[in-house]
């Protein structure tokens, strides 16, 4: 396994740009926002406060890196808690902390998060991720979420969209979340570097990247209710890029619309048909960008892509597949974004031919 990490220091490590440039186009704004809001916590991590309740995205602050030079992933992985403390904004009233797999990037900052900023919450995610989390925080706060995701259905050999799948309601009824069957993009020539799962409870806390396996993964779909519990907005979050059907959000009998799309731009290029196939599925009147920045030792404050993403193309591919005037935004960490106006009316288009970058 140490061979494995190895190949992805080899592989993903690289000439990131100069950290003195300013990206254009970058979304930075985190002035005073109105309700409702979204905050980007970095890499896989968003923060949102609904109805006196919190909802969390897997975060992730420690940034470990090789040597100290800001290029190379980790072998030895530790949660930086005063980093994590430096960053982490206002999450006290978190209940629920969604989970889509269980990479160090999106886990290793979890357990700290929980027992200092959000001591309400339960954390929701795969058996593997489950397994993983309760070495590492009390049992009774973990959620194997599992059982309810929405599956794609595979007909006489072809993979079609999604049924079923439960909602999973925080502990104040204004939040739920339906998790939904995913994969994890390769990491090179379509393989996943570090893959695998845990079918029974940890003793310890991982210390090497290729010990944080992803288990199953897993995109979410996110409503937030009114106070009859019907959903004001619904956000879909794909965790990491799949091919189609795999993360699509289900068709369900309310017919209500996907609001805010968040895509995870990591390793697209691995992906066939990412993301411009769940764009046309989705049909969003927003979407948000996350998981582009290099997070290997980086500052939140000038980041800057991860080494080889071909970010402007990938830009490029979602203006080309939602409709004429949607939002496609690229936030910097801790960036705070308004959410659309409710239950307004949009167009959906989509582009004659999809288009995916080599």
């Amino acid at each position: 396994m140490p061979i494995v990490a190895m190949l992805v220091v080899l592989l993903l490590g690289g000439c990131v740009g100069d950290p003195q440039g300013e990206m254009p186009g970058l979304y930075r704004e985190q002035g005073v926002v109105g309700e409702p809001k979204i905050q980007f916590l970095g890499v896989g991590g968003w923060l949102l406060h609904w109805g006196g309740e919190g909802v969390m995205l897997a975060p992730s602050f420690s940034n470990p890196d090789s040597l100290n030079s800001g290029l190379l992933p980790p072998l030895r992985v530790v949660a930086d808690h005063k980093r994590i403390d430096r960053y982490m904004p206002r999450a006290d009233d978190v209940t629920m902390l969604l989970i889509g797999h269980g990479h160090y990037d999106h886990l290793l900052d979890v357990p700290w998060v929980m027992e200092k900023h959000s001591p309400r919450a339960l954390a929701y995610g795969s058996s593997s991720v489950a397994h993983m989390l309760r070495a590492m925080v009390d049992p009774l706060r973990v959620v194997n979420a599992q059982w309810a995701m929405a599956r794609p259905r595979q007909v006489d050999g072809a993979w079609l969209p999604p049924t079923g799948g439960s909602w999973l309601y925080s502990t104040g009824r204004r939040v739920r979340a339906m998790p939904i069957q995913s994969l994890h993009a390769g990491h090179v020539a379509g393989i996943n570097l570090i893959p695998g799962g845990y079918v029974v409870d940890l003793e310890y806390t991982p210390v090497y990247v290729w010990q944080w396996k992803p288990g199953q993964s897993m995109a979410w779909l996110i409503d937030l209710l009114d106070e009859r519990g019907e959903p004001v907005y619904r956000l879909h979050y794909q965790d990491s890029g799949a091919p189609p059907p795999f993360g699509f959000p289900p068709a369900l009998a309310d017919g209500k619309a996907i609001d805010v799309e968040i895509l995870s731009a990591a390793s697209w290029t691995q992906v066939r048909d990412y993301p411009g196939g769940l764009l046309t599925v989705s049909r969003p009147r927003m979407v948000l960008i996350g998981h582009w920045e290099n997070f290997f030792g980086s500052d939140p404050y000038r980041p800057r892509p991860l080494p080889g993403l071909k970010l402007q193309p990938f830009l490029d591919t979602v203006a080309c597949h939602v409709a004429r005037g949607v939002p496609v935004i690229l936030p910097a960490p801790l960036a705070v974004i308004p959410l659309p106006p409710a239950y307004p009316t949009a167009r959906a288009v989509s582009c004659p031919v999809a288009r995916q970058v080599e």
